[in-house]
């Protein structure tokens, strides 16, 4: 039979179902060297920078850079629509004594202790 030419799966499932371990062996070495190969990493990296990048630019229109830059890194373009339809992040007051932001229902300043 015929060297293996890449990793797919009808030649994987070929290679393992035959019982030649030289053809087998052959097979998960082609496979192991296509996912060893650096230019796949490169791709990967970049494609996995740029995704955090976009999701940070719509982070910065939506006020939750954090969030959707998370977003975009963990999901990719799944992330981005995802962060577009989380709606804006509304910003936390200040406390009129010290001007830190404050979590509405507080009492008490968490930073000066204000009474608010």
């Amino acid at each position: 039979m015929a060297l293996p030419s890449g990793c797919d799966v009808a030649t994987l499932t070929q290679a393992l179902q035959s019982a030649d371990p030289d053809e087998q062996m052959q097979a998960l070495d082609a496979c192991y060297a296509m996912l060893t190969d650096p230019t796949l990493w490169y791709w990967l990296i970049g494609f996995t920078v740029v995704s955090a990048l976009v999701g940070a630019l719509i982070g910065k229109y939506k006020n939750a850079v954090v969030r959707d830059t998370l977003l975009g890194l963990a999901l990719g373009p799944i992330g981005w629509g995802i962060s577009l339809l989380l709606p804006k992040a509304v910003p936390k007051p200040p406390c009129r004594a010290c001007g830190k932001p404050i979590t509405a229902g507080d009492k008490y300043c968490r930073h000066c202790g204000a009474p608010l």
